[in-house]
């Protein structure tokens, strides 16, 4: 009986989250197609609260990352915060544009910062800054994430779970040596057997920038059970010093 009504907790508490999605589409002209784009608020978007944007946004929300994210506010272990799931998927054709989107490509970095951005923020009365705005990516997303981190002045807080580097890595790390961008907050990750090979590199190079840089190493694996373990230790990290 306990464990029936256990389940029925677990399940109203995912009906709830659910609930609280809003869920829209973009018509890119940079990408030139549709982007569906949800957003899930733990605050008040009448006052000024972080903004953290996820890629993989369709992924990350069946994965359970919504329930987690109210838990961890729910305990206030994180700071209440609005959160843009950016989806990769193609609801028409069910095509999946992560690589495409994911490898250094300047497309997709003028679709957040000329389409997406002010798309999502245009409902808050004061001005959002590039230090309330967090982007975070999983695997070839944290490719992204380290793309955005030397070219963006959008965002000053960057999550790169698990990130795997390999196909444009050279063309990164020189991205990244090059960059002006001043004062990021950067939280890398790998699990065991995960993406070891691709984090000391960017450890070294973001550490000669003098980014504020906290690494993470978890017993996970390159899957989503991981990444959703870590959200309590990277929001602290990149969402906490800017309130």
């Amino acid at each position: 009986m306990k464990t029936f009504l256990l389940c029925i907790v677990i399940f109203l508490n995912y009906a709830f989250a659910k609930a609280q999605l809003e869920t829209t589409t973009l018509q890119s002209d940079s990408l030139q197609r549709e982007i569906t784009v949800s957003t899930y608020t733990t605050g008040d978007s009448e006052s000024s609260i972080p903004i953290i944007y996820f890629t993989d946004g369709k992924k990350m929300i069946d994965s359970g990352t919504i329930s987690r994210l109210q838990e961890l506010t729910d305990k206030n272990e994180i700071p209440k915060a609005m959160y843009v799931f950016v989806h990769t998927i193609d609801d028409t054709t069910g095509n999946d544009h992560r690589n495409e989107y994911f490898f250094c490509n300047e497309n997709y970095l003028t679709f957040f910062e000329k389409e997406l951005i002010p798309k999502m923020e245009s409902q808050f009365p004061s001005k959002i800054y590039p230090k309330d705005r967090t982007l975070i990516g999983i695997s070839f997303g944290g490719l992204n994430s380290a793309y955005f981190s030397a070219v963006s002045q959008s965002f000053k807080n960057f999550g790169l779970l698990s990130p795997v580097t390999y196909p444009r890595q050279d063309l990164l790390m020189k991205q990244i040596a090059f960059s002006k961008n001043e004062a990021l907050y950067i939280f890398l990750s790998t699990g065991v057997n995960d993406a070891e090979r691709y984090i000391q590199p960017l450890k070294n190079i973001y550490t000669s920038k003098g980014y504020h840089i906290r690494t993470h190493v978890t017993k996970g694996g390159h899957d989503f059970k991981n990444w959703n373990s870590q959200l309590k230790e990277a929001l602290s990290h990149l969402v906490a010093h800017s309130k």
